[in-house]
Order: structure tokens, then C-alpha cells, then sequence
């Protein structure tokens, strides 16, 4: 079982997997989207790593801190709920976050990840009580008060998501903000989409 991974990122597949290199072979790992977006191509990283067999796969899926792995593993530990969508959990929803809107049962936040249904993250907001307690505070944790999102157009919801996703990256709220403001303009008006609002709001800090 591969449990950690230090190596230099080859490439990116067709399905946003990270092919890591180690010694000259190559490891496709699958990763949440802020620990994707962070890496550039010949790059060294190191990656906390869960080895998820099946009878007809194996597959690797990769964390920047063992927080992010312990929470990965409470969730894929809740009947119906897989890898791939304990991923897009933790892609939309850092581990202080999940942990706080759990304590919090606030439903709405805990639906917004890609493949949770409200009937699924009501389950989550029950079976994770509890199970989070070592995931540590964060400058970016939300407020154990339920978010109220009835006003708010998806949109908005999205550009929420985003600021809370950076601050948990340690980025100063100015620079977020003026990022987000270039990726306003160039989206001209079209609704974001999280996931690439991410990669272009990194790529203009990372400048």
C-alpha cells in the first residue's frame, strides 16, 4: 500500500489526474482541485496518499496534509459515499469548513459539492458528528452559525466559495479580491463555474 508520495509533477491527464514522478516510474493520483490547481508541471510536491482497491481497480488518491486524508477517509467511511465524491467534497469544502458546517448541520453548504444531494449531506451533517474533532481551526473556517444562502443567486454562492477555498490557501483577502475581479471581467458576464473560476483566480495569484 503506497501511503506517501514525494516526486515532481510530469503531467495532468484527461481527468485531472497528477502523474507524479518518483524515481522514474509514474503515479497517476487523483487530488482535490486546490492541491491540483497549486502545482506546476516539473514541480517538486509531496502528497499524503489513499490507496483505494477494488477487484478490478486500484487507484490512488493524494492530499498535501494528513488532515486532508483523515477527512477524506471519515467520508468514504459513510455508506454511499465513494472516492470520487469525497474528492469533490474536499475540493469544494476544506476540511475546516466541512468540519464546522457539520457541527453547524448546515445542509445547504454541505449540498453544494459536485454528486451531494440534500438527502446525502443531511446524512453527512449526522454520520460525520463527531468524527472531524482533529481537524484544526482555520483563519478560513466558516461560522458555526447555519449560512443563510435563501437571497443569494448560485452565482453569488459561487464567488463565496472561492474567496473561502483561497483564504483556507493563506491568501490575503485584498489579493483575493483583486483577483476575483480579473476573473469578473474576463468571464464577461457568464455564471462561474467553480472549478474553473479556481484554476484562473490561482493562476493570476500565483503571478
Amino acid at each position: 500500500m503506497i501511503g506517501w508520495l514525494g516526486g515532481r509533477l510530469k503531467a495532468r491527464d484527461d481527468e485531472g489526474r497528477l502523474l507524479v514522478e518518483v524515481q522514474g516510474v509514474g503515479y497517476a493520483v487523483s487530488v482535490p482541485l486546490a492541491v491540483g490547481a497549486q502545482v506546476e508541471l516539473g514541480q517538486a510536491l509531496e502528497l499524503w496518499v489513499h490507496t483505494h482497491v477494488r477487484e478490478d481497480e486500484l487507484a490512488l488518491f493524494g492530499f498535501e496534509d494528513e488532515v486532508q486524508l483523515q477527512t477524506f477517509r471519515a467520508l468514504i467511511a459513510i455508506s454511499g459515499v465513494g472516492p470520487k465524491v469525497a474528492l469533490g467534497v474536499l475540493s469544494q469544502t476544506p476540511p475546516g469548513e466541512l468540519a464546522a458546517a457539520v457541527a453547524a448541520g448546515d445542509i445547504a453548504r454541505l449540498s453544494r459539492a459536485k454528486g451531494v444531494g440534500k438527502r446525502l449531506a443531511e446524512r453527512l451533517a449526522v454520520e460525520l458528528k463527531g468524527k472531524l474533532d482533529f481537524v484544526p481551526a482555520t483563519p478560513g473556517e466558516v461560522s458555526k452559525a447555519p449560512v443563510k444562502t435563501g437571497r443569494k443567486t448560485p452565482a453569488e454562492r459561487v464567488w463565496d466559495d472561492l474567496r473561502s477555498a483561497l483564504a483556507n490557501l493563506q491568501y490575503r483577502p485584498k489579493e483575493v479580491d483583486q483577483a476575483l475581479s480579473q476573473v469578473m471581467i474576463e468571464l464577461e458576464g457568464e455564471p462561474p463555474e467553480f472549478e474553473s473560476a479556481l484554476r484562473k483566480t490561482l493562476g493570476i495569484l500565483r503571478k
